[in-house]
Parts: C-alpha cells; structure tokens; sequence
C-alpha cells in the first residue's frame, strides 16, 4: 500500500510538472503588454503571416484574427514580429514557438529558440 501511495505521488508530480510546461501565451497578450512578458521563456502560438529571410524574421498573428481577415492587410498592427536564426516557416503555417520577448531600438521582438510547426492553414 505505502508503494502504491508513492508511485500515484510521483505520477501527479509528473502530470503537474508536463502541464505547467503547457502554458502558451496568445500573440494578443504578448501584443498587449510586451514588458509582461520581458525576458522571461514562454510558448506562443500563430500563424505566420509574414517572413524575411534577409533579416532572419517572422511574424506571427493570432488564430482568432487569422479566422477574422486571413493574411491581410486588415492585420497589420496584430503581429508579433520573431527572429530566428534557423529555416523560417512559410506563410500560412500554424507555428508553436519558444523563447522569448527582447527589447530593441526599434521597440519589442520575440527571439524565437525553436519553432515548430504544428500544421499548414490554407491562406484565405
């Protein structure tokens, strides 16, 4: 019995540390308050709405305003502009990203450490 009451203790801290890891921050909070978020490592998710390979960069717009206008102009000032260093997504793709919020000369941006995707969205 004292095993049993262990192993179901070891298994809740397991599943409470997998959902705290879980935790994804909307592109319209981050948007909302940036310095909230200022260097600390949070998950994000989007769709990417924009990509530069020359300057290494991204951005990403929020599910409900892509279900709203799609990549549009109508967006523009509803994206989360993110740098990283690796292959870029394309537009349209559905994307988790992890890193987190610097601040800039030109203002803030999302350092993006890994990006995954999580699926394509046709383009509206």
């Amino acid at each position: 019995m004292k095993r049993l009451v262990i192993v179901l203790l070891i298994a809740f801290t397991i599943q409470g540390c997998k959902n705290s890891n879980s935790d994804i921050a909307s592109v319209e909070d981050v948007l909302d308050n940036p310095t909230e978020f200022l260097s600390q490592e949070i998950k994000i998710e989007g769709v990417v709405s924009q990509s530069n390979s020359d300057k290494q960069q991204f951005s990403i717009i929020g599910e409900k305003e892509f279900d709203k206008c799609g990549i549009d102009k109508c967006n523009a000032n509803e994206q989360l502009p993110i740098r990283f260093e690796s292959g870029l997504p394309q537009v349209g793709d559905k994307v988790e990203v992890f890193g987190q919020i610097t601040k800039t000369e030109e203002g803030f941006i999302y350092e993006a450490k890994t990006v995954r995707n999580i699926k394509d969205i046709p383009a509206k």
